[in-house]
């Protein structure tokens, strides 16, 4: 009892000191890759479990520190197994069910590893039903994976959940199935390990002592402690089966001395209970009760162990917790920092875009400018070319016009002179019919002869005085508008009209027509009256307007 307390108080101070000796290993073990510390921590399990669990913890906070899911799901099924081996199965479940939360989806050899060990946890919880569906799990996807070294394990975990189940021949199929797995990958930790593990049930007994006997060559050469203890229990079972009492007592006295070598005490509370069967066969009852002495001891031991370890594993759940909120703080940091930088980015492509749109705008508003600019340069090209073509033409028609005025002016002063020259030419007949007037009769009749004479000379052809006939026609014409623009106008009014708008005086177009000078002026104070004209305005000029008007 006085060791017990002496142990239970070491254990005390030890969980006091805990956080300073995890803090100043954690130091020595940040310089290490996270890889190096798992290896630390798989390696360390049975022999070293405190420095197996502070790798694993070192390696989660790394994970953490780097974001990395799949590295804190490793470090979290390393230190999960190590607390199972300590005997912590319902902190272990915690930390594996915790593992399978931070396991990638992708990352499946982990997650197979976690559902292996999820089981495992499982049947040493009595709980063989979910045992061994996570386990099934397991071996399900390592064979999809074709990853020996898991399958070899999850046949091992499924044969031991046989095992403690009663189901020995269902134990010993499926660990000879993962002892072949670990033969082919020539894994020796493995082959130990599922040797110890099928050379625990009876049956078989020489065939298992010599296969333990590997097991124990195999432990030896990898210094394993733990596993060699288990070995040496394993083989006084065996001997005990087969009714060799004195060796089975041999194996489980090597087997006490390496539990106590690393302070197993679920192999020592083991052993002494197989030594109570093996001194009870060989009716040695004092030493069996001494045993069970030893065991009962044990029991106590192992009771407050597991108090002061469910202690130091509060502790280290604690900090497990810190982390996690810490790291879920620092996953919220980073999605609002991402978060952050989409809406800038956000911001930056909705800004490109705008310029974008507004540049394109732009252009398109430039190119519409030049095209609009253009079809107006078209426009006024084709205007200039139209203005051109109409400023030619009209040049054409007043070219013409005043080549016809030209013509019509050569023809008016051809009509002047013949009008001036018929003045003439009656004013000689006058003459002459006034010399006739100082003749006698016989005389006369000679003198109207000459005169006869005189007229058939100077008398012009009607056939072919063609000016006469354009004249007439011009002059037609002249009269029709006169009559359009000024209905219920004489023929004498009109023959007065054409004679002025020749630009012959009164007097001359007394000579031609006949008519009085008096006659004359009247008929055009009548005809300026039906014109409607005014004193200031000039008759002649309205004449030539209307005149022009048909030549255009």
């Amino acid at each position: 009892m006085e060791k017990a307390y002496s142990e239970r108080r070491k254990r005390i101070e030890k969980v006091m000191l805990f956080s300073f000796a995890y803090l100043m290993a954690g130091l020595s073990l940040q310089a290490q890759s996270v890889d190096s510390l798992l290896d630390k921590a798989y390696s360390l399990d049975m022999s070293a479990p405190e420095q197996a669990k502070q790798s694993a913890l070192v390696a989660y906070e790394m994970g953490q520190e780097a974001k990395d899911e799949a590295v804190c799901a490793k470090a979290l099924a390393s230190y999960a197994w190590v607390v199972m081996v300590e005997g912590d199965f319902e902190m272990s479940l915690s930390v594996y069910l915790n593992a399978l939360e931070y396991c990638p989806a992708d990352s499946l050899h982990i997650k197979a590893d976690i559902y292996n060990g999820i089981g495992w946890v499982y049947t040493r919880l009595d709980n063989f039903p979910d045992a061994a569906f996570y386990i099934r799990q397991s071996i399900k996807l390592c064979e999809e994976l074709q990853f020996p070294e898991g399958l070899a394990s999850a046949y091992n975990n499924y044969g031991l959940n046989y095992y403690y189940s009663g189901d020995f021949v269902s134990a010993d199929s499926c660990f000879n199935i993962a002892l072949r797995i670990a033969r082919d990958i020539e894994n020796e930790k493995y082959v130990a390990a599922i040797i110890n593990n099928l050379c625990m049930s009876p049956g078989n007994s020489l065939q298992k002592i010599s296969m333990l006997e590997e097991s124990i060559r195999i432990n030896t050469s990898l210094n394993v402690i733990w596993s060699l203890a288990e070995n040496y229990n394993n083989l006084g079972k065996q001997y005990y089966y087969i009714g060799r009492c004195d060796e089975a007592l041999v194996a489980l006295e090597k087997a006490e001395s390496y539990a106590w070598k690393v302070d197993a005490k679920d192999l020592l509370y083991e052993n002494y209970a197989v030594r109570t069967k093996v001194h009870a066969r060989r009716k040695d009852y004092a030493m069996a009760y001494a045993c069970t002495q030893k065991q009962l001891e044990i029991t106590k031991m192992i009771q407050s162990e597991r108090s002061l370890r469910k202690i130091e594993n509060s502790f280290t759940h604690q900090k497990l917790m810190k982390l996690e909120q810490e790291y879920e703080m620092r996953q919220q940091e980073h999605q609002m920092a991402i978060r952050q930088r989409n809406y800038l980015l956000l911001f930056a492509v909705l800004m490109l875009c705008m310029g974008w749109l507004y540049a394109r705008q732009r252009f398109l508003r430039k190119k519409k400018e030049m095209e609009v600019l253009s079809q107006q340069m078209e426009l006024e090209q084709s205007r200039r070319k139209i203005m051109e073509l109409e400023l030619k033409r009209k040049e054409e028609t007043i070219s013409g016009v005043s080549s016809r005025l030209q013509e019509t002016e050569d023809k008016l002063a051809y009509t002047l002179m013949f009008v001036r020259y018929r003045n003439e030419l009656l004013e000689k007949i006058r003459e002459k019919i006034r010399e006739t007037y100082k003749l006698d009769s016989q005389e006369i009749s000679i003198q109207l002869k000459k005169i006869n004479m005189f007229i058939g000379q100077n008398q012009i052809s009607n056939i072919d005085d063609n000016l006469s006939k354009e004249i007439d026609a011009q002059n037609e014409a002249f009269c029709s508008r006169l009559d359009a623009r000024y209905p219920g106008m004489t023929a004498r009014g009109k023959e007065l009209a054409v004679f002025l708008r020749m630009g012959l005086s009164v007097r001359e177009i007394s000579m031609i027509t006949g008519d009085s000078v008096k006659t004359l002026n009247m008929n055009r104070y009548r005809l300026r009256k039906h014109l409607g004209l005014s004193p200031d305005e000039d008759l002649v000029e309205l004449l030539r307007v209307i005149w022009n008007s048909g030549v255009m």
